[in-house]
């Protein structure tokens, strides 16, 4: 089988709730939009399907390099150590990215979403917290 193109493994942490795959879909969906000759693959860590196992074994008969980006929005465990490493046992060769956070760009799509939230609550509540609060790491 001739060599293919890049293909970037996208790896989220994984939920039970059905509205985090959906998300995940609609994001790797503008993705695929953006760069149609790119091949992306869904998987999850945990908690969802496809596994990170099952991603890859999907992605290594088509050859071609593999770009690793673990979905998360902090460093830590899974971003870091879990997902790269189970990558580069499944995928040799793969690259794995940085986590998607934390990033500045993060932290001001947040401020500005919760400013829209703000401005069109009806009717308009007294101000609430917000409150952003992670799991522990070693990171």
């Amino acid at each position: 089988m001739a060599d293919r193109g890049p293909a970037l493994l996208a790896v989220a942490h994984g939920t039970r709730d059905p509205a985090g795959p959906a998300v995940v879909r609609e994001l790797l969906g503008r993705v695929r939009a953006m760069r149609p000759g790119l091949r992306v693959a869904e998987a999850y860590g945990e908690l969802a399907e496809p596994s990170l196992e099952e991603a890859a074994s999907v992605l290594a008969p088509g050859g071609g390099p593999v770009v690793v980006v673990p979905l998360m929005l902090a460093r830590g465990y899974h971003a870091l150590i879990d997902i790269p490493e189970r990558a580069a046992r499944l995928l040799p060769g793969a690259v794995a990215a940085r986590p998607l956070g934390p990033d500045p760009l993060l932290a001001a799509a947040l401020a500005g979403r919760l400013a829209e939230c703000a401005r069109t609550r009806t009717p308009p509540r007294r101000p609430d917290a917000v409150v952003l609060g992670a799991a522990g790491s070693a990171d």
